[in-house]
């Protein structure tokens, strides 16, 4: 077994902050927009400064293998950037058991970070709980080129599906919360994907050759 690949037994690295949170607000910039898997009462399109999202951590425990593994994002710290997310607001009684459930699912070289966020006025939402594979991990991707990202998206799949599935998840969430426009990086690697995959998507899938388009029917999975 690869050090990579060992993630049984792991949680996500602690942080101390999150201690001081009042109330837990947990910010999706991933999965997380259109797959919470907790309760939430309140959710709001909102962006955390000093950090650019990318696909710089490679994963072997949901869209890879350890033989082939996959790429998913993280935040790179970025002091010129912001990334937008969504926030998800937890009641105080399932608080432990949100964070429980979150460091398991992100053990895979995440660490928990907490930092304030703001919504599209520029006003502070709340603190946020967030998970990021920060450079120090042994799953994150030294600055890896687009093209190389694309193509090992285009035929990556691991115990959660496609690689492409994640991008398209992630594509989608974005678009029906008014954010894609923000991420210029996602707009480039769908553009690349889709010239890798276009032959082998269906044609349900391949509406996403056409601009705006987004690969559900419906907005069922929207986070507002």
């Amino acid at each position: 077994m690869s050090q990579l690949d060992d993630w049984s037994g792991k949680i996500a690295l602690s942080c101390q902050e999150l201690n001081t949170l009042e109330t837990l607000w947990v910010f999706g910039y991933g999965s997380l927009m259109w797959k919470q898997g907790f309760p939430f009462t309140e959710t709001k399109p909102c962006y955390v400064k000093g950090f650019k999202r990318r696909f710089w951590q490679a994963s072997t425990d949901h869209r890879g293998t350890p033989e082939y593994p996959g790429r998913v994002v993280t935040l790179v710290p970025d002091e010129k950037c912001i990334t937008w997310g969504c926030a998800f607001k937890v009641k105080d009684e399932h608080k432990e058991a949100v964070i429980k459930y979150l460091d398991i699912r992100e053990k895979g070289g995440y660490s928990q970070t907490v930092a304030p966020a703001y919504d599209k006025d520029g006003k502070q939402v709340a603190k946020v709980l967030l998970y990021v594979g920060t450079s120090d991990n042994k799953a994150y991707v030294h600055e890896p080129s687009d093209e190389e990202t694309a193509e090992i998206i285009s035929k990556a799949e691991g115990p959660s599906g496609r690689n492409v599935d994640y991008l398209l998840k992630l594509v989608h969430a974005m678009e029906i919360n008014k954010i894609y426009d923000e991420d210029p990086h996602v707009k480039e690697l769908m553009k690349l994907v889709q010239g890798k995959v276009k032959e082998g998507l269906s044609t349900h899938e391949n509406r996403l050759a056409e601009p705006g388009a987004t690969l559900f029917e419906n907005s069922s999975e929207a986070c507002d």
